[in-house]
């Protein structure tokens, strides 16, 4: 059916008053809108193109280097908000000492870094990176810190020397008992078990320092720290889950005993105890810390005890000072802080 005079327009609602309003178009008319039409589309044709061109690199101009980096300051709830969503990788920069280890790191923009090692046939030896990653923090609920043991290492092999397998111990078996960890070994004689267990953490340092630790003089921190993760990877209920570490050099605050006395944190405290007698320093030793609480008060697994104290500034050093008097004073090197998560994005590989 056609349109009669009286018909609105479907397009402008205007009435057709007049057949001249709503004529058919003529030749010259439709050319010229044709003509319109292609003219704007080759020219959004070579817009696009250009655009296109600008993200096209030759292989020898550098490219701008990109900055990720977490906000500086972040509660419980938004850091591990933070860190479990997938973010791009940073741009790989050229490895770099932390701080005086011999630990090599890129780009200091990740929430969470693991320990990595990588075989150096030249040196025969290891080379150890600190890569960044990205993950969630394994969470424990109720405060289960007061079950931590603390064992004597006089009662394990080379004692002398044995500090630092033997916090691995006391830690190992705190994250075994509250089921972080599966148990790989077990024994009815709870002794036998600890044995065992110390010597599993023995082979494990002795594979990564490649000496004694009698030989060296005990273990250092970055063995510690690379055995410690070696042995979550292998035993952790949950797949994927690793240990973040960093290393705090003094002065420490009460804050940061605070921060680690949280689900399944922990830290290694590298210390030189005082002699009580000459009172002269004697060689590093490695305690585990269990807590610090809002008074101030740190408590550590020290020689099968457990030892409170304070921390205690006298000139450019930091002490631990115990509250029983009978127990040596302890100059702080550094404190290891030790954080399970479980990791959902690697960094760059080490190289």
């Amino acid at each position: 059916m056609g349109f009669n005079r009286t018909d609105n327009c479907p397009s402008c609602d205007d009435r057709f008053n007049h057949e001249r309003k709503h004529r058919p178009r003529n030749r010259a008319e439709k050319w010229l809108i044709l003509f319109l039409l292609t003219t704007i589309g080759i020219s959004l044709l070579q817009v696009q193109k250009n655009s296109s061109e600008q993200c096209i690199h030759h292989p020898l101009t550098p490219l701008k280097e990109r900055s990720y980096s977490p906000p500086a300051t972040l509660s419980q709830a938004s850091f591990n908000l933070f860190a479990s969503v997938e973010h791009p990788a940073p741009v790989d920069r050229k490895a770099e000492p932390y701080l005086d280890t011999t630990f090599l790191q890129r780009a200091p923009l990740y929430p969470f870094y693991v320990a990595e090692k990588v075989w150096n046939p030249d040196e025969q030896k290891y080379d150890f990176y600190r890569e960044g990653s990205y993950g969630s923090e394994v969470l424990l609920r109720g405060d289960a810190r007061r079950h931590f043991i603390s064992e004597n290492q006089n009662d394990y092999p080379e004692p002398e020397s044995g500090c630092g397998p033997t916090a691995l111990l006391n830690l190992y078996i705190w994250y075994s008992k509250f089921g972080l960890l599966k148990e790989s070994i077990t024994h009815a004689d709870p002794g036998i078990y600890k044995q065992l267990k110390f010597k599993q953490i023995d082979r494990k340092l002795l594979q990564i320092q490649r000496q004694s630790r009698t030989d060296v003089g005990g273990t250092n921190t970055l063995a510690g720290i690379v055995a410690m993760d070696s042995l979550v990877q292998k035993y952790a209920r949950e797949a994927n889950t690793r240990l973040h570490f960093e290393i705090k050099k003094p002065p420490l605050g009460h804050k940061d005993f605070l921060d680690l006395s949280r689900h399944y944190r922990a830290g290694l405290l590298s210390v030189r105890p005082k002699d009580k007698i000459t009172g002269r320093l004697l060689g590093n030793h490695s305690v585990l810390c269990i807590r610090g609480d809002t008074s101030g008060r740190v408590t550590i697994a020290n020689w099968g005890q457990y030892w409170h104290g304070r921390l205690v500034q006298r000139g450019d050093s930091q002490w631990f000072i115990p509250s029983d008097p009978s127990h040596h004073e302890l100059l702080i090197n550094h404190l290891t802080v030790l954080v399970p998560f479980r990791q959902n994005q690697v960094g760059q590989p080490a190289k």
